[in-house]
């Protein structure tokens, strides 16, 4: 199965209302609602998220919970806030928040991000690492730990953290990821994805049974706005893909039968 997943970025109500909206006329299964994007996305407004629940009519109104810019090292004052967040995205209307804590090795931050999946599952709140993922200093490392953690999903561009590229360029890491993930959770494919570039990146990755989905910001926008267009060529896209994909699923499932 692979999904659509449409970064939005809510600064303001308005925005946010018109942005979603887009996401949810063109057919995407979530939204990762974002503020401050240019800052690769931080912890939005409240009355935003409460404005994207309003309008995006089923389940998967996902929430950045990232305090600040800048790395994913963060202070005891700083986790506390998080905490809080989460308890506010959730009272909002959100179904899952997106989040990442590395230590200053590099490494998981094991006990507060603990902690925090457990909070969000308190909630009764899905949750994603998202590409800090790619600046752990050991990413198979990284996913072993957090499919004990119970983490549902990694976002992951399969290139490194602060590097250039795209998922196009990260697609044999990618296929690795995948692969190790052995579906325990669902893997999500990001940087740089639009509709002409997802399914050459989905092409190129082995048969794969678990969940996959595909996560789009500007490869969904006209003129820096999401549009409900966009959002509906990347969903056909995959869908496309997604077809032939099952096809070759099964073939290999008949092979070792």
């Amino acid at each position: 199965m692979v999904d659509v997943e449409v970064c939005i970025n809510g600064d303001t109500v308005v925005e946010t209302r018109a942005s979603v909206t887009a996401a949810n006329t063109g057919g995407a299964a979530r939204v990762e609602l974002c503020g401050t994007m240019e800052f690769d996305g931080l912890t939005p407004p409240l009355e935003c998220i409460k404005a994207a629940r309003a309008v995006f009519e089923r389940k998967g109104l996902l929430v950045m919970i990232r305090p600040r810019a800048g790395d994913f090292h963060y202070a005891s004052d700083e986790i506390e806030l998080m905490k809080s967040q989460i308890a506010e995205a959730a009272q909002a209307g959100a179904d899952g928040v997106v989040m990442g804590l590395l230590d200053e090795a590099g490494r998981l931050n094991l006990k507060p991000l603990r902690e925090l999946v457990e909070l969000s599952k308190s909630f009764g709140l899905e949750t994603t690492f998202h590409r800090a993922f790619d600046a752990t200093r050991d990413r198979f490392e990284a996913l072993g730990s957090l499919i004990e953690l119970g983490v549902d999903r990694i976002l992951t561009s399969g290139v490194r953290w602060g590097m250039p590229g795209s998922a196009l360029d990260g697609v044999l890491e990618l296929d690795r990821v995948i692969q190790a993930a052995q579906a325990r959770l669902e893997i999500v494919i990001a940087g740089g994805v639009n509709p002409v570039n997802a399914p050459q990146v989905l092409q190129g990755l082995s048969p794969w049974n678990g969940k996959l989905s595909v996560h789009a910001y500007s490869g969904v926008q006209d003129n820096g706005n999401t549009t409900d267009a966009g959002v509906r060529a990347l969903v056909e896209a995959v869908q496309v893909f997604r077809e032939r994909f099952t096809i070759a699923a099964r073939l290999e499932r008949r092979t070792y039968d």
